[in-house]
């Protein structure tokens, strides 16, 4: 069975299909509801289009956004996923638990006992500027805190503050820098917990979402994946970790693309 991958800040980490979208059986997609055209014209083509999870939490978007479900499968990163897909009206048949390649060699960090520890502000990148929130809540951070702080950018957010930047861009190896300098740091502090995080708590490292009340979103942007989030009000003692069980969200060890290929033929 042929396919082609239309790959989204590398989260596509099985083989690379061979073939083009027109040569394919198969087209997998990071989304399907904003290309409503093209997943018509690939169905009137024949050929099946599937949505794959292309960060975590990325397919709640139709439960929480009431966006409507078009393609003829969905792969899911784990159960919860899933789940939501149900609730928003996708039939149990159509989705796929599969979790991820990028996630299954991860294993839990040991800390050494250290000073000054070191903390990481993953800086809000939105559907909109939010350079000021950015500058406001880290301000806050790094007067509530004395750790060793560093801000974690990408090429969305534009830079601010006076301390180590770590940049990442979101068209190169994205997930395996992710992968290789996450585990230098002690605490995470993010204004709203995403792909980023998955890693961090497979790594044990502490995850705080700064922001409950989410005072970032506009009308209509997209909602919070609900789970056992940490929450700090800043300035307060870091609160004890609440545990999360990361294998309802990812599956691990993830399928093989033989797998995935040999359910899609079924549908």
């Amino acid at each position: 069975m042929k396919y082609f991958v239309y790959n989204h800040h590398d989260f596509w980490q099985w083989p690379s299909g061979e073939s083009s979208a027109i040569e394919s059986d198969v087209v997998f997609m990071w989304a399907d509801w904003p290309f409503r055209n093209p997943v018509h014209t690939y169905m009137m083509l024949n050929k099946k289009v599937i949505t794959y999870e292309h960060g975590f939490g990325a397919l709640w978007d139709y439960e929480l956004n009431h966006r409507e479900p078009i393609s003829d499968g969905y792969l899911a990163l784990g159960e919860e996923s899933k789940k939501s897909l149900i609730r928003a009206g996708v039939p149990e048949a159509r989705i796929l638990v599969t979790g991820n390649p990028i996630y299954d060699d991860i294993k839990p960090v040991v800390k050494e006992d250290k000073e000054k520890k070191k903390a990481l502000f993953v800086a809000l990148h939105w559907v909109s500027d939010r350079l000021e929130y950015n500058i406001r809540m880290f301000n806050k951070l790094k007067e509530a805190y004395d750790f060793d702080w560093t801000i974690k950018l990408n090429d969305k957010t534009i830079e601010f503050g006076n301390c180590k930047r770590w940049q990442s861009h979101t068209e190169g190896k994205i997930l395996e820098d992710v992968k290789k300098n996450l585990p230098k740091y002690d605490y995470v502090f993010t204004p709203r917990a995403s792909t980023f995080e998955s890693f961090a708590r497979l790594y044990n490292i502490p995850v705080y979402v700064v922001d409950e009340q989410e005072t970032y979103r506009d009308h209509g942007d997209p909602g919070r994946v609900e789970m056992d989030y940490t929450f700090l009000n800043i300035g307060d003692k870091l609160p004890k970790i609440k545990p999360i069980d990361n294998d309802k969200y990812i599956l691990r060890p993830s399928l093989s693309i033989k797998d995935i290929l040999k359910w899609v033929k079924q549908l």
